[in-house]
C-alpha cells in the first residue's frame, strides 16, 4: 500500500470520526471532494444526489465553495436516469468525454481543465439504495490505479454514511415537529415558531392575532361514523388550514380536533378580514355527503403589550373566545 493511500485512509478516518459533531452534510461532501483531489491532484471529483421524490439526480453544490459547481462538472444530471444504475453497484460510467455528444457542450470546460473521460459510482446506503453517484473526472488517457479505485470506493462510502447520517436527522426533526397523523406542526413546533413571530413583530410594531379552531360535535361524530372517519375529517380540515401557510402564518395540530394559527398582522382590520378567510374556508365541509362544521375563536394582541403575556395566555384567551362563539352559535339555532 502507498504511502498516498495510507495518507487518504487515515484522513477519512479523520472525517468520520467528526461526523457526529460536523455543521452540516454540505461542509462533510465538501472535505470529501477536497480529500480525494489533495491525494490525486491529476482528477476532479464531483458529487451528484439523488431525490426519490423526484426521481433525480442533482448536482452537489457548497455556497462557501460555488465554484465546486459548474466548473467540475462534466456530467449532465439531466442524461442520468435512475433506472440504469439502480441495479449496479460497480463503476456505472467510464467513457471518453471527445467521444459523446452528451459532453459536447462541455468542451470548452474539457480544454480549459484538459479532462477527457470519467469515471462514476453510486453512493449506495446501508440497505443498497442509490443514494447519489461520486465522479472522478481524469486527463486524456488516465485509467484508474487499483489505488485509484480503492480511494474512490473509501469516498463513495464515506459520502453514504454522510447523506444517511443526514437523512436520519431530518426524520428524527420531522417526528418532533409535526403531528403524524395531519402532517401539520404538532404542540412543540408551534411554539418554536410562535416565539419567533412574538420577537418579530415586536421590530415592526404590529399585532399577532391567534385563532383556535374545535370541530363541532366532533366525539359524536367519532362515535357515530368510527375512528377511521374521524381521521379522515382531522386530515381533511389540516389541509383546509395549510392554505394560510405562509411567512407570517402558522398552522398546528395541538391535540384531539383542536388547531392553531398564528398571524402577524399590520391592523385589527387585516385580523378579522383573516378571521373570516379561515372561517369561510372551513364551514360547512363535507365528507361522504356528511356535513361538518367549526367553531373558532380568536385572541390579537399589540406589540406593545406582548411582554404582559404568554403564549399559553393567548391561546386560552382563543380558546374562552371559540367556546363563547360556540355557545352564540347554540343559542341562535335555538
Amino acid at each position: 500500500m502507498s504511502g498516498a493511500l495510507i495518507t487518504a485512509y487515515r484522513a477519512f478516518n479523520k472525517i468520520l470520526k467528526h461526523l457526529p459533531v460536523e455543521e452540516s452534510l454540505p461542509d462533510m461532501l465538501l472535505h470529501i471532494i477536497e480529500l480525494t483531489e489533495k491525494t490525486f491532484n491529476h482528477r476532479q471529483t464531483s458529487i451528484l444526489l439523488f431525490d426519490k421524490n423526484t426521481q433525480k439526480f442533482t448536482p452537489f453544490t457548497n455556497k462557501k465553495r460555488h465554484q465546486l459547481s459548474r466548473e467540475r462538472f462534466m456530467i449532465n444530471p439531466t442524461k442520468i436516469h435512475f433506472e440504469s444504475i439502480c441495479s449496479k453497484n460497480k463503476i456505472i460510467i467510464s467513457q471518453h468525454i471527445t467521444t459523446n455528444n452528451e459532453y459536447r457542450e462541455y468542451y470548452s470546460l474539457k480544454s480549459i481543465n484538459h479532462l477527457n473521460s470519467c469515471y462514476g459510482l453510486p453512493i449506495l446506503s446501508s440497505r443498497n439504495k442509490v443514494l447519489g453517484i461520486i465522479y472522478s473526472h481524469c486527463p486524456q488517457h488516465s485509467l484508474m490505479s487499483d489505488e485509484e479505485y480503492e480511494l474512490f470506493e473509501m469516498a463513495a462510502t464515506v459520502c453514504s454514511i454522510s447523506i444517511e447520517k443526514n437523512i436520519k436527522e431530518q426524520e428524527l426533526e420531522y417526528m418532533a415537529s409535526y403531528d403524524p397523523l395531519t402532517n401539520i406542526w404538532n404542540r412543540r413546533a408551534f411554539y418554536r415558531q410562535i416565539k419567533m413571530a412574538i420577537n418579530n413583530i415586536q421590530h415592526k410594531n404590529e399585532y399577532i392575532i391567534v385563532f383556535y379552531i374545535d370541530i363541532n360535535k366532533f366525539k359524536m361524530i367519532n362515535d357515530q361514523y368510527g375512528h377511521r372517519f374521524g381521521d379522515r375529517v382531522l386530515k381533511k380540515y389540516a389541509s383546509k388550514l395549510q392554505c394560510f401557510n405562509n411567512e407570517n402564518t402558522g398552522v398546528a395540530r395541538l391535540g384531539g380536533d383542536e388547531f392553531v394559527i398564528y398571524s402577524e398582522v399590520k391592523t385589527l382590520i387585516e385580523a378579522n378580514i383573516k378571521k373570516k378567510s379561515i372561517l369561510s374556508e372551513l364551514n360547512k365541509i363535507e365528507i361522504d355527503e356528511i356535513i361538518i362544521t367549526a367553531s373558532i375563536g380568536s385572541h390579537c394582541i399589540h406589540a406593545n403589550n406582548i411582554k404582559e403575556t404568554n403564549i399559553d395566555s393567548m391561546i386560552n384567551h382563543a380558546d374562552m373566545s371559540m367556546y363563547k362563539e360556540k355557545h352564540l352559535s347554540r343559542s341562535c339555532v335555538l
